[in-house]
């Protein structure tokens, strides 16, 4: 094979060759990033667990957006409904194809394999089109989550300036809303409060969707006030302390949450005015537990599906893989010593014939310097399967 010192071989530019130190570090740093962005294990799929709270991505091969959401003229194919796809799918069911990730999505079932994601066949399964993780499972295809919920970003859209996110040319930073779980950009939000004044940021979408929201009055939040479509000016609540807050009558220190079911939030009433006002919330840690629960706003969180700013909430992550640290070199061998004594003698004597044959083939181009070609390397395996 070349070396760095060959000269480049006719029909051959030295920009287009590499080297086998050079190919052995690219796989290298390769293998290297892959144990970064993939650290977990991708062997289980999360559809059992229902819905849950996880990282999910969606496959841009496997459907096809409406005209509004296209990025190329070339899409063909009739506009097909989004879906979403667990950690471990994205990888097993849907290695080289267009997968973009969506971060934390809360209650959603992996959707792969169900009337809404039938993987496209891939090379050595034939013409299937189930899930790799649930081949077992029976009707899946007629399978449909109904309780999912589906927003711009199933497109790789984000954002309320709805633009497609590409973190290799974004120049901006992205904060995630706490209830809609949307991102959007800081320019599109306009002025923010410093990085450690707030944990959560609530959109002003959500604050005019949902009422109850309007009504959290805690010495925790920032107002954002929008002028022209962006936050303009900030102003810290004038809550200072729990008796303050709307559903307490003044004579103790419980949290809103902790009173009376009874008894009518002040807050509501004392908002009416600023009702059709749009303003964005950025909350420190620990606004939840100021969040009111008197009959009308329970009612409203129930009714809305808001249960979660009420409890703790938990993230189905993929399980950490020690092995992801590993040379595929190191990996094969560990794997190597789980077998049993025939099995292994067996697999390392047909990497040796392997190993040795390739060396064969490879001998006569380090003799002549001629450059190895990828057509060269497939001729090889070709022969090997006669």
């Amino acid at each position: 094979m070349a070396t760095d010192s060959d000269a480049a071989s006719p029909g051959h530019s030295t920009e287009s060759i590499v080297t086998a130190c050079g190919y052995l570090s690219e796989q290298a740093a390769l293998e290297r990033e892959a144990a970064e962005v993939l650290s977990g294990k991708f062997d289980e799929c999360t559809f059992d667990k229902g819905y849950v709270n996880q990282p999910l991505y969606a496959c841009l091969t496997c459907t096809q957006p409406p005209a509004k959401y296209q990025t190329s003229a070339s899409e063909a194919e009739p506009p097909s409904d989004p879906a979403g796809m667990c950690y471990s799918c994205s990888i097993e069911c849907h290695a080289g194809h267009n997968v973009i990730e969506l971060f934390t999505k809360r209650n959603f079932c992996c959707d792969c394999g169900t009337q809404r994601l039938l993987p496209r066949p891939q090379p050595g399964n034939g013409n299937s089109r189930c899930c790799q993780l649930k081949k077992l499972r029976t009707a899946l295809a007629e399978t449909e989550n109904t309780k999912n919920k589906y927003n711009h970003n199933f497109w790789g859209f984000y954002c309320r300036c709805d633009k497609f996110y590409d973190a290799s040319v974004e120049p901006g930073v992205m904060i995630q809303c706490f209830v809609c779980n949307d991102w959007f950009h800081n320019d599109c939000i306009g002025k923010l409060p410093k990085e450690d004044d707030y944990t959560d940021y609530i959109c002003r979408e959500c604050i005019a969707k949902y009422p109850v929201l309007r009504f959290i009055n805690s010495d925790k939040a920032i107002y954002g006030k929008v002028i022209a479509g962006k936050v303009a000016e900030l102003e810290r609540s004038s809550a200072t302390d729990t008796a303050a807050l709307p559903g307490n009558s003044g004579d103790s220190d419980e949290p809103a949450r902790k009173k009376a079911r009874s008894e009518m939030c002040r807050r509501r009433r004392d908002t009416e005015a600023d009702a059709g006002k749009p303003f964005d919330m950025f909350m420190a840690d620990g606004w939840k537990e100021h969040i009111c629960t008197c009959i009308e706003c329970m009612h409203e969180i129930e009714r809305d599906g808001l249960v979660f700013l009420l409890k703790e909430e938990e993230v189905v992550e993929p399980e950490e893989d020690d092995t992801r640290t590993e040379s595929l070199y190191e990996s094969a061998l560990r794997q190597l010593q789980t077998m049993d004594r025939t099995r292994a003698v067996d697999a390392a004597a047909a990497y040796h014939s392997l190993s040795s044959r390739l060396k064969e083939y490879l001998r006569p181009f380090a003799v002549s310097g001629a450059v190895v070609t990828g057509q060269d390397i497939r001729a090889f395996f070709d022969n090997q399967k006669i």
